[in-house]
């Protein structure tokens, strides 16, 4: 079991992508229902379970059987809830003719030290990107903060989690993996995202545009156009598209954390106005609004 994790907007969908390429690899649509099921209980009731299951609003988009999954688990009418959730993945994964399975959900980043509980042997790769080019692609959905403020926040928020929660397991257990180095040379990164995993290197993988252009879901290419393309390190730029005064707000906020990731900042030194408009936006208010860029 693997989970791919990060701030969304960070590239997940492009590594869940490359890995569907792999011809053993089986990672299904973003799932949430790990946690949003999780009743702090160790075990579940095998029937109630596969209703709670097949009643998730995220199920569907499986397009996996129930029967399939009751099909995975012993014949117990009570299992551990990680046997339980682990049926599911199994189950997608055989439908597919696929070996391994893993889960790409973004927001289980903030869900690290649960799921090394539920299972102890997963590995989870941390995506990260530039938080000034996620503030960035958040103006263009409809999902997400809408201020620069409050996108920072919720970066720094989402990688200090990732961070904190995940280099403790150790680098059997743990990576991160950079957005900016999977899209500049992704055969390199895509070898190591293997080796980590502990799976072959499958040149197919590279070739994800036509090898898993089926697993883009309708919503997920809406708001992704560019996944059917060959990456590319320049889809938004905060140095070219976004206003001075709101890349100077975004690192009043989390500019320290950039430092830390090693992303250059352009104003070392936030003016005061940058940095109550940082206050006032991660408040809610409506400063420093976030524009399309296409």
């Amino acid at each position: 079991m693997f989970f791919v994790v990060g701030s969304a907007r960070s590239g997940t969908t492009l590594v869940r992508m490359m890995l569907n390429a792999h011809s053993d690899i089986a990672v299904p649509p973003e799932s949430r229902f790990i946690v949003e099921l999780w009743s702090d209980q160790d075990e579940v009731e095998v029937d109630g379970f596969l209703r709670e299951l097949e009643a998730h609003k995220r199920w569907s988009s499986w397009e996996t059987s129930i029967g399939s999954v009751h099909a995975q688990l012993p014949g117990d009418s009570r299992v551990s809830f990680a046997t339980a959730i682990e049926a599911a993945y199994r189950a997608y994964a055989q439908e597919r003719g696929k070996a391994c399975w893993g889960d790409k959900t973004p927001r289980y980043v903030e869900s690290i030290p649960l799921l090394a509980r539920l299972f102890p042997t997963a590995k989870f790769v941390h995506q990260v990107r530039d938080g000034r080019n996620v503030a960035l692609s958040y103006a263009d959905v409809p999902f997400g903060p809408k201020n620069v403020g409050k996108a920072a926040t919720l970066w720094a928020r989402r990688v200090v989690a990732g961070i904190r929660d995940g280099r403790p397991l150790g680098p059997s257990s743990y990576m991160e993996l950079r957005y900016e180095d999977l899209v500049v040379d992704a055969e390199r990164s895509v070898k190591a995202l293997c080796t980590f995993l502990d799976v072959r290197y499958d040149p197919g993988m590279l070739d994800y545009t036509q090898r898993a252009r089926g697993d883009v879901l309708d919503r997920a290419a809406r708001y992704n156009p560019n996944l059917t393309s060959k990456p590319m390190s320049k889809v938004r730029s905060w140095a070219d598209d976004m206003p001075r005064i709101q890349v100077e707000t975004f690192e009043a906020v989390a500019g320290d954390l950039l430092d830390s990731l090693e992303y250059p900042r352009a104003f070392p030194h936030p003016s005061l106005r940058a940095k109550a408009m940082a206050a006032l936006g991660s408040a809610g208010l409506p400063v420093g609004r976030l524009k399309r860029t296409r």
